[in-house]
């Protein structure tokens, strides 16, 4: 099913909750602390529709795709099982919590809920942003990866000596550190000279200095961690 067709089941999923909602507040007495239970009923449903709704249209990333609907839906039938509780126990036994102390429990839930979603929307976009800055190191490495392969076909006697190279630099941690920009330098600047020889004579021992500079660098960067 496609995103219109998913927000269009969720509405409709929101409009059948509330219809029954209301129903069973049509068939019970009328009273302060019951409307302020239908009120936060709406309100509850509400946030279930616009939540799902907002879920849907945003990237699919797990697990704050299952974690944010999860949290509202926690929400709502605590707030429904808080409602009900109050509401049996003034229809049973003819007493009423004091409208304000319901308001006040309503709110505290509410607002329970509120910031734990808000924390959460901060949490994805911080490791969204991680995840970024991710890709853009293991696509620099990529690039560098990418200035090997040529070499392979411009110097097929030394393929062995490269193709060592392109492995080391492939299976590299992606992570990178202005300690490490001087290492990063160095290679990117040994792989520069290679590509302007005009003599490869020179290629075993340059991929052997390349071997160890970027040995050097992954040291460093388990270090780091």
């Amino acid at each position: 099913m496609n995103t219109k067709g998913n927000k269009n089941m969720i509405i409709l999923i929101a409009i059948i909750m509330a219809i029954v909602h209301t129903a069973v507040f049509l068939v019970i007495k009328n009273t302060v602390l019951s409307m302020a239970a239908y009120l936060f009923g709406l309100i509850g449903i509400t946030m279930f529709c616009l939540g799902s709704i907002y879920m849907i249209e945003s990237p699919k990333s797990y697990p704050w795709f299952a974690a944010f609907p999860s949290r509202i839906w926690q929400y709502l039938i605590t707030e429904i099982l808080l409602s009900a509780l109050f509401v049996l126990i003034e229809i049973l036994f003819n007493w009423s919590l004091p409208i304000q102390w319901f308001v006040f429990l309503q709110i505290i839930i509410l607002a329970a809920c509120l910031i734990t979603l808000v924390l959460m929307k901060g949490g994805k976009e911080i490791i969204d942003q991680r995840g970024e800055e991710v890709k853009q190191k293991v696509a620099a490495l990529r690039f560098v990866q990418a200035d090997i392969l040529p070499l392979i076909s411009k110097y097929p006697e030394y393929e062995k000596e490269l193709k060592q190279v392109a492995s080391a630099i492939r299976y590299s941690d992606p992570m990178s550190h202005q300690g490490l920009a001087v290492y990063e330098e160095q290679i990117q600047k040994e792989i520069m000279e290679i590509e302007s020889l005009e003599d490869g004579a020179s290629i075993p021992d340059r991929c052997r200095r390349l071997l160890q500079q970027i040995a050097d660098r992954n040291t460093r960067v388990k270090m780091m961690k």
